[in-house]
């Protein structure tokens, strides 16, 4: 049993053993390196965040051209036209969108003219079809029209030298249709972490295996490979790793190349099988940390070389939490994004909540809309083994270090798991 020594405490935790949560989450923010940006076509950027300012090198539109199917005229023909009495002129011509030669529109004349078509020479106004009525080789309008209507004009939503989107934005889809719009074919981003999961455990087999007695099967890294992808990672899962240290010596060799981020779950506990910090101490930098959560205590952070690893708790509900509230954020600063963290609501509890003293709870609830609020209920039992405790949530209600019991009708701050 060497290395499994007790401290004859009263409690399993003082106080004063306890790192802060914003502690723990700065140090590992401050430990990320800053990723090199890549160059991709535009429509490979989607969800990518810019890592230089997209600026217009062009007119959009080109020319002056029609916002209307209609004909294209001289306003001042109109003049005095009524329904009684409607002014008729005569189609001398034709303007698609992507004409080249264009006919000249002479007083008294008209051109027939599709939307996107460039204006012809004379025309100062488009009358749409709907208003007209067509009469052979002639067409009868009996509205007046204000002069230079439905028509866009060069430049109205591009000049050389505009700004298009600013580095540090995600680009979304639209972004996309502006820079091609524009004639942007290639921007640098920074490009999507790859993120290498490691679970940990003598006692793990695959999901699709029957577990011996003694044995359970790892949820974890399928679970942290999805909330990699769902955070915008690329998640690389090694396949559990057994309790020896040669085993995770050579994980983190063989993956070293392509990680940005090792995420590690089991082994960062008390346990003379819990070797994690060590190896990663052995190899590089280590921290392990008790931090003032529940769930989630036991935490490591550190790095080996260049790249970061952060070890979270095996139990499942631990390891999600943690995921939430340190590598999330993690992942999104190495994205280059600014907004890391998930965004809260105040709810009231509708249920009373405990909480241990001297550590933030993490409660999973289900929320419901009550009135102009929300309410948040927790989702039954609250123990970290219980991962139908997580499937069934919302949100986790954030109770305070400083705070027990909430009662119901208190409101809570609560973290959205929902997009």
């Amino acid at each position: 049993m060497s290395g499994f020594i007790g401290l004859g405490q009263d409690v399993v935790t003082r106080a004063d053993q306890l790192t802060p949560v914003e502690t723990h989450l700065a140090a590992i923010l401050a430990m990320l390196p800053n990723p090199d940006p890549i160059e991709l076509r535009v429509g490979d950027g989607l969800g990518l965040v810019l890592a230089e300012d997209a600026v217009s090198s062009t007119l959009l539109p080109a020319t002056d051209n029609s916002a209307m199917d209609g004909y294209a005229l001289i306003a001042g023909d109109l003049a005095g036209a009524t329904r009684a009495q409607p002014v008729r002129l005569s189609v001398t011509g034709e303007v698609t969108a992507g004409s080249g030669e264009l006919p000249t529109v002479a007083r008294g004349t008209c051109v027939r003219i599709m939307t996107g078509a460039p204006i012809p020479p004379g025309a100062d106004t488009i009358v749409p079809v709907e208003l007209t009525l067509a009469e052979g080789g002639t067409v009868s309008f009996h509205l007046v029209p204000s002069f230079g209507e439905n028509i866009r004009h060069a430049g109205e939503d591009l000049v050389p030298g505009q700004p298009l989107v600013a580095a540090g934005r995600r680009l979304a889809p639209a972004d996309i249709a502006l820079l091609s719009a524009a004639g942007v074919t290639r921007v640098r981003c920074v490009p999507a972490p790859r993120v290498v999961i490691m679970s940990t455990g003598d006692e793990l087999v695959p999901a699709d295996r029957e577990p011996a007695p003694g044995q359970v099967r790892d949820s974890n890294s399928v679970m942290l490979a999805a909330m990699v992808r769902a955070t915008g990672g690329l998640p690389f899962v090694t396949g559990a790793i057994p309790d020896d240290v040669d085993a995770l010596v050579e994980a983190f060799e063989s993956n070293l190349g392509h990680a940005d981020l090792f995420v590690c779950t089991g082994g960062a506990s008390a346990g003379i099988r819990d070797l994690l910090a060590d190896v990663i101490g052995r190899m590089g930098e280590v921290s392990a940390v008790k931090v003032a959560m529940r769930p989630g205590m036991p935490q490591i952070r550190g790095r080996i070389g260049a790249t970061p690893v952060i070890g979270l708790p095996g139990n499942p509900v631990s390891s999600f939490v943690s995921f939430e509230v340190f590598v999330r954020p993690a992942i999104r600063a190495l994205q280059g994004r600014r907004d890391v963290h998930r965004p809260t609501i105040i709810a009231q509890v509708a249920e009373p909540i405990s909480a241990p003293p001297h550590k933030r709870g993490y409660v999973r609830v289900r929320l419901a809309r009550e009135g102009s609020g929300w309410s948040a209920r927790p989702t039954g039992a609250q123990g970290s083994h219980l991962i139908t405790s997580i499937a069934q949530a919302d949100g986790l209600a954030i109770v305070p270090e400083a705070v027990t019991e909430v009662r119901v009708g208190d409101e809570v701050r609560v973290m959205l798991l929902v997009d």
